[in-house]
């Protein structure tokens, strides 16, 4: 299952050296959608939220956001580690509002 995660440059750091944990991350499952919404949509608006939540983290310097790939086991509630291995795109934002 796909995940968004908030980040900051020190966990992108850690996770480039080997995995780092984090014990917050976002979704589609955790939210509603319109009936009109398309999955790839539903991930793009996901990564939005997370990519704000990273700014927040930033104190608004840096809105970065990791798309990982977990399997069943890792969605426990709990707090997941994540190898490079399992980083299926790493995004950035300067304002929130859009991703490269």
């Amino acid at each position: 299952m796909r995940v968004y995660v908030a980040t900051t440059p020190e966990a992108v750091k850690e996770l480039l050296a080997g995995s780092a944990t984090f014990d917050e991350y976002l979704t589609p499952e955790q939210f509603e959608f319109d009936a009109g919404v398309d999955e790839e949509e539903r991930e793009h608006l996901i990564s939005l939220l997370a990519a704000d939540d990273s700014l927040e983290l930033n104190q608004g310097k840096v809105g970065l956001v990791i798309a990982a790939d977990l399997n069943e086991e890792q969605l426990n509630g709990e707090s997941i580690t994540l190898t490079f291995k399992q980083v299926a795109a790493l995004l950035h934002s300067l304002d929130g509002e859009e991703l490269s």
